[in-house]
């Protein structure tokens, strides 16, 4: 066949034609892209033009719905969303009731709703995150009722992550609790996020000792996945809950096997500024738990040379590390240790102490 072609008196006509359509594709296509791209530009103009108006009207005009065009298309809804749920997160008082009554007025609300009932995942992973941000109570049996009927996971997980942002004491969270452990996976991220969440939604009611109450039902509780206990405990060193450090120890006490556990403890403690559990958490036989006592030893470190020295010859390389840098940082009494460390015989402990002090010489 392609010998019949080439050997064709019109083969070269056939040539030319095909470059002609090739090079009538690549321009078509330049053309598409820069149509293409001036038309986003275009709509991407119309959408921060409609945030500006819509974020001067909420803050200046007691009737901000009066001074703006009704939302026609999804970029409209989407431009009022972002604009409102940008007001809602930087004012409170009248100037953010004016912003939420705009989701009303305008149907905004409305409109997200019905898409988080759509057929396509995606549309719905979308709404469900512009309601989260809203961060109105209002939306909460929506969200509950919608988790329900969800066949998604992925929906779910943004579905838990917007309740979280509007819990309202420790009943709530003991739901979050439920739903979470009733997902398939987990990351540590995830689930810290979520109850970091509602800890500062907490704190910013003043109802921050509903998370000791919450985190006093789950303590012995089975039901709820160990893994979420620690990563409630990690939450709270994020979100730096002072109040709970009466629980972080029960915590402590109750689950000397739970290495994971006990190691989010003395970090959140840490945090805090107690470091009362830092010189036990230095002897304990999990690698885990001494090395989140090591990374922050050095806030009390002086008061912990010779547990910490003793860690130079820790079977861990990582502990070793962070012990002979807590003592390069401990003053003299550190230096006097690692300078001693240095010219032993344990080998490993001489190694680590010799970096160190070369790492504070330079």
């Amino acid at each position: 066949m392609i010998e019949h072609i080439t050997h064709s008196p019109r083969f070269y006509e056939y040539v030319g034609w095909a470059v002609l359509l090739l090079a009538a594709f690549n321009i078509f296509q330049v053309a598409y892209l820069l149509w293409n791209k001036a038309r986003v530009d275009r709509s991407e103009r119309r959408k921060d033009e409609l945030k500006r108006l819509a974020a001067t009207a909420v803050v200046t005009s007691l009737s901000p719905a009066d001074l703006l065009p009704p939302p026609s298309s999804e970029e409209e809804y989407a431009a009022y969303a972002e604009s409102i749920a940008s007001v809602l997160d930087s004012f409170e008082g009248e100037i953010a009731e004016r912003a939420a009554g705009l989701l009303v007025t305008f149907g905004i609300g409305a409109h997200y709703r019905k898409l988080a009932r759509s057929r396509a995942w995606y549309k719905r992973c979308n709404a469900v995150d512009i309601l989260a941000v809203f961060r109105l109570e209002e939306n909460r049996d929506f969200f509950t009722e919608l988790l329900r009927a969800e066949p998604s996971d992925d929906v779910k997980y943004r579905i838990v992550r917007g309740l979280s942002l509007i819990v309202r004491g420790a009943e709530d969270l003991g739901e979050l609790a439920c739903m979470l452990s009733g997902l398939p996976y987990l990351t540590p991220k995830y689930t810290e996020d979520v109850f970091y969440n509602a800890i500062t939604r907490l704190k910013a009611a003043g109802r921050e000792d509903d998370f000791g109450v919450f985190m006093g039902r789950i303590m012995r509780d089975d039901r709820v996945r160990t893994l979420i206990k620690r990563d409630c405990l990690t939450a709270c060193y994020a979100a730096i809950c002072e109040r709970g450090r009466p629980l972080l120890k029960e915590y402590y006490a109750a689950h000397p096997g739970e290495p994971e556990i006990l190691a989010a403890c003395v970090r959140a403690l840490a945090r805090t500024g107690d470091f009362t559990l830092l010189p036990e958490a230095l002897r304990h036989p999990d690698w885990r738990v001494r090395l989140a006592a090591i990374k922050n030893a050095h806030l009390c470190c002086e008061d912990l040379t010779p547990e910490i020295a003793a860690l130079l010859s820790d079977p861990n390389y990582h502990l070793r590390l962070n012990a002979a840098l807590a003592l390069a940082r401990a003053g003299e009494r550190g230096l006097a240790a690692l300078r001693a460390a240095a010219a032993g015989n344990d080998r490993f402990a001489a190694d680590i102490a010799a970096y160190a002090l070369e790492q504070g010489a330079a």
